[in-house]
């Protein structure tokens, strides 16, 4: 099997991106803040503006045998008082490619991509509570847990706590 590549996703991504999110909605609802509901009506030009954002925040995805096996977002806040963090949103491997280390590969790309963003001194994400092999990834990365959101999110009537943790990068 050829080793996994983890690279910047492009437009031309836009097709295999919108379906990799939509199968980790159905999958996994409970493991991200929007939902199917919302997200199925996005066309490829709103996955365009993902893939290829107006400031310095970007998509990776991991390619396996050439198909996009999994994907992860880094973004700089947007409120000015908030600059200096950046935050690691929709964080995905399918399941047929888990147990492999292509979440680390693809959180190693994000935290670098932060780390070149000019003044970020924190890299942040929150994790569903429950989800303890993507917590114990954080936490292996160098995240810490620095807080606690009782039912952040309702799925099918069920709440669901998160756990917010952050990375701070040294040197900034």
């Amino acid at each position: 099997m050829p080793s996994p590549l983890v690279q910047r996703l492009v437009p031309a991504d836009a097709a295999a991106l919108r379906q990799l999110r939509l199968d980790a909605l159905v999958e996994t609802p409970e493991s991200f803040g929007s939902s199917y509901e919302e997200e199925h009506t996005l066309t490829l030009e709103d996955i365009r503006g993902w893939i290829a954002p107006a400031d310095d925040g970007a998509m990776f995805g991991v390619f396996q045998d050439e198909a996009l096996a999994g994907m992860v977002g880094v973004a700089r806040q947007r409120k000015l008082k908030m600059r200096h963090k950046a935050h690691v949103w929709s964080m995905y491997v399918a399941p047929a490619q888990r147990g492999r280390g292509l979440a680390k590969l693809l959180m190693r790309a994000a935290i670098d991509h932060a780390g070149a963003m000019r003044g970020i001194r924190h890299v942040q994400l929150s994790v569903t509570s429950n989800n303890a092999a993507a917590a114990a990834l954080y936490l292996s990365l160098g995240f810490a847990e620095y807080g606690r959101e009782r039912e952040a999110l309702c799925v099918n009537g069920c709440f669901h706590d998160e756990t917010l943790m952050a990375l701070a990068l040294s040197g900034k």
